[in-house]
């Protein structure tokens, strides 16, 4: 049911010795055999927590909906990189909800022309 080839720690607990094999005294304790797998590791920080997002976002702030601003060019130039790319969650410091929706705005002012498609739109003060 083993396989002999595998490490020794990969046999399960029925395993076979080798002359070879070094062993640890630590392998055969209770905590070491019996031990659970290892915990998940914490996700990468995306963007602020709630709390945080919520005194930064300037949408939740003033109660305004990005969707409804999608055909300001100045703002939604701000939330664009040079190449024309969406700014994550992390750069701009906004709500989950706000995020998206700034997203969606975005692209809807790309298909209506008030933004470039493929370059941030040059202010003069840049």
């Amino acid at each position: 049911a083993t396989n002999p080839n595998a490490p020794w720690m990969q046999q399960g607990v029925r395993r076979r010795f080798d002359a070879k094999l070094f062993m640890r005294p630590y392998y055969f304790s209770h905590d070491h055999r019996f031990k659970g797998p290892p915990p998940f590791p914490k996700r990468p920080l995306i963007g602020p927590g709630s709390k945080k997002a919520k005194q930064q976002d300037v949408f939740y702030q003033l109660g305004v909906d990005p969707l409804q601003e999608a055909s300001n060019d100045v703002l939604m130039s701000s939330f664009v990189t040079e190449m024309g790319k969406i700014k994550h969650r992390a750069e701009t410091g906004l709500t989950t909800k706000s995020q998206r929706r700034l997203g969606k705005a975005i692209r809807r002012a790309k298909m209506m022309g008030v933004i470039p498609v493929l370059s941030c739109a040059r202010l003069p003060w840049n």
